[in-house]
């Protein structure tokens, strides 16, 4: 058999592979390893900035806080201080990594263990985050990564950019957020907010207050015991149950797509349903029906149940809106 093309090419190509993938298994293996320990205030507020990688934040049994794993292979190593109430920790990277991602395998894979009570603020890029049970509060905000928050207190906030929120018996004040993914919630408590651009929020909670904002995506909600309720959204479908809401303040608004509120058959409220460009409005709470205008293409629907003591007001541009019984 006649052999082509260079020989000495392919034995230098063949070289710089088996090199490269010694170099690549070098840095796996030499990736610094992490546990520290050291003694703070109950409340601790705890800062952290992980580029890259996993990260799995509890709290531990004592005032302790703790932080084991490994970093990330590009790390130029870590700072950690303490004082004050206030700790700080820092993976460290190259400069050139400050405002880019990169591969989140390669990052770094740590548990940090923190007292009950903590505030923790925790921020990174390309970065996924597992947090649960602080009492404190926490902010988490990562740019392409996922987020599982259960069993949070006090003020919460989860932003991502691309990427899944799930939040699960969180209490307190909580703001969810996300650009280019799904959010979602199960047995909330307090006041909540939750706000998808291109995505889908799906929500089973029984918080006093809730706010839906969904631009290009959907809503499907199940809500028990809400006082207050507001949502918007621009393209897509709303589907809402309010439960265990007798006298509900609802405020709601689309530009296109169908809005489906459903209520309890004895809910006390007064109702204002506009539908500008005349889309049909439907109604299964009671006899009345929608009026068109004299002039104009729209329609709306006015009326009152029980004494009127909520109000449910709700418009959209070109959508559909239908009143159903729960």
């Amino acid at each position: 058999m006649k052999s082509s093309g260079n020989p000495g090419l392919a034995m230098l190509m063949l070289a710089a592979g088996i090199v490269a993938s010694l170099t690549q298994l070098s840095h796996a293996q030499n990736r610094e390893v992490i546990d520290e320990a050291r003694l703070v205030s109950p409340n601790e507020r705890v800062t952290l900035d992980v580029m890259r990688g996993e990260v799995t934040i509890r709290p531990g049994d004592d005032n302790t806080l703790r932080i084991r794993g490994v970093l990330d292979e590009l790390a130029e190593g870590y700072e950690l201080e303490s004082g004050n109430g206030f700790t700080q920790f820092t993976v460290v990277m190259p400069r050139n990594m400050r405002n880019r991602g990169g591969d989140r395998d390669d990052g770094s894979d740590l548990e940090i263990i923190v007292p009950a009570g903590s505030d923790v603020q925790f921020s990174g890029v390309n970065v996924d985050v597992d947090i649960a049970d602080i009492q404190g509060g926490a902010r988490i905000t990562t740019v392409n990564g996922s987020i599982t928050a259960a069993g949070l207190r006090e003020f919460i906030q989860l932003r991502t950019v691309n990427g899944r929120i799930s939040s699960d018996r969180n209490l307190g004040r909580i703001e969810i957020e996300t650009v280019n993914g799904e959010v979602t919630d199960r047995a909330s408590e307090g006041r909540i907010a939750l706000q998808a651009v291109n995505g889908e929020i799906d929500i089973d909670s029984r918080a006093e207050e809730v706010q839906l904002t969904v631009v290009n995506g959907e809503i499907n909600a199940n809500l028990a015991g809400a006082q207050s309720l507001e949502f918007s959204g621009v393209n897509g479908s709303i589907d809402i149950r309010l439960r265990e809401a007798a006298r509900p303040r609802v405020r709601g608004s689309s530009v296109s797509g169908e809005i489906s509120l459903g209520l309890d058959p004895m809910v006390d409220a007064r109702f204002n349903l506009q539908s500008n460009v005349g889309r049909s409005i439907e109604n299964e709470l009671s006899d009345d029906e929608p009026q068109r205008p004299q002039f104009g293409p729209g329609r709306s629907l006015r009326f009152m149940t029980g004494e009127g003591s909520g109000t449910v007001d709700v418009t959209t541009v070109s959508g559909e809106i239908r009143l159903r019984r729960n």
